[in-house]
């Protein structure tokens, strides 16, 4: 879970930066889809990141790019409900195990529909609205729309999927200098 709110936040005020979280959140979107290659295919519905299967992982962020979608679009009519770190927990909790035989595909096609209106929606975002406070349950804190939009959408993905890589024994190693 996202709960790590002391990531650099990038300003969105023009088109290039927010075209740059766009990059961004495709990459690390197409990281996550791309495990389908590292997990076999027998194993897509066995438990193994932190007790969830892959479909059950790739179910969770579908579903909570739709609801942090709709949490942010909340926020910016007025509507900006606490919820509690608990019901989150409850949400996550349940979701891991009706998503634990979601059907991969159907997850991946959810995911890539979804970008596409998260895409949209970043780019008409307007910049008068990015002071409004929306509150964060994993960090107990209000973020302004301008972070959570990144806190939610880039951050809370690269989480899981440092998650899933170490799971998998995939580990990051930055290229050896070839004078060394």
């Amino acid at each position: 879970m996202a709960g790590n709110i002391n990531q650099t936040h990038r300003y969105l005020d023009t088109q290039e930066d927010r075209e740059a979280l766009l990059t961004d959140m495709r990459a690390v979107r197409q990281e996550v889809i791309a495990m389908r290659e590292i997990v076999p295919e027998s194993e897509w519905y066995t438990p193994r990141y932190h007790d969830w299967s892959l479909g059950a992982m790739l179910g969770h962020l579908q579903t909570i790019d739709t609801l942090s979608l709709w949490q942010i679009q909340l926020a910016l009519v007025g509507f900006r409900p606490v919820i509690s770190l608990n019901m989150v927990n409850q949400m996550n909790n349940a979701l891991s195990q009706i998503y634990q035989r979601r059907l991969v595909e159907t997850s991946v096609n959810g995911i890539l529909k979804r970008e596409k209106s998260l895409s949209e929606f970043i780019l008409r975002l307007p910049v008068d609205k990015f002071t409004i406070q929306i509150y964060h349950a994993p960090s107990g804190k209000f973020l302004t729309v301008e972070q959570a939009v990144q806190y939610l959408f880039l951050y809370h993905w690269q989480e899981h999927l440092k998650t899933m890589r170490e799971a998998e024994g995939l580990f990051y190693e930055p290229p050896q200098d070839s004078l060394a």
